[in-house]
């Protein structure tokens, strides 16, 4: 059960990459502690995604943590592609086929955090275009 947790966890942080891949060429490098974050923390994550991909849970990932605009860590892990041993770039491109939805929902989630979005304000708000919709019957 656990493999299948950091499976589902990699299946949907891996695709996040994507698109923050040119934010992320704009961030300077920091030592992760100066940051926030713990080294040895960090090192497990390392380790837990290696000790993934060693196993066959998984092929590959990449992951990215940046915390005040700058990137504490970026590391790839494993195979693009595991058969031609390829080894996976940090910056590769992963389908996310039906992960759209709930990353877009923790994206409004964390707005709604921010009190920048109200989850009672009407859609029209923010997507002008919904403003005249009409339900079909």
């Amino acid at each position: 059960m656990l493999a299948l947790k950091r499976m589902s966890l990699v299946a949907l942080f891996a695709p996040l990459l994507f698109p923050v891949l040119s934010w992320a060429q704009s961030l300077g490098y920091a030592n992760p502690e100066d940051v926030g974050f713990s080294q040895e923390r960090l090192d497990r994550i390392t380790d837990t995604i290696n000790a993934d991909v060693s196993k066959g849970i998984i092929p590959g990932g990449a992951l990215l943590i940046a915390r005040n605009g700058k990137i504490a860590y970026y590391k790839s892990f494993g195979w693009l592609d595991a058969g031609a041993k390829t080894p996976m770039p940090k910056d590769a491109i992963f389908r996310i086929y039906s992960m759209s939805k709930p990353i877009t929902s923790v994206a409004a989630m964390i707005l709604v955090e921010q009190g920048k979005l109200l989850l009672s304000d009407p859609v029209q708000k923010y997507i002008p275009a919904f403003a005249d919709m009409k339900v079909a019957v």
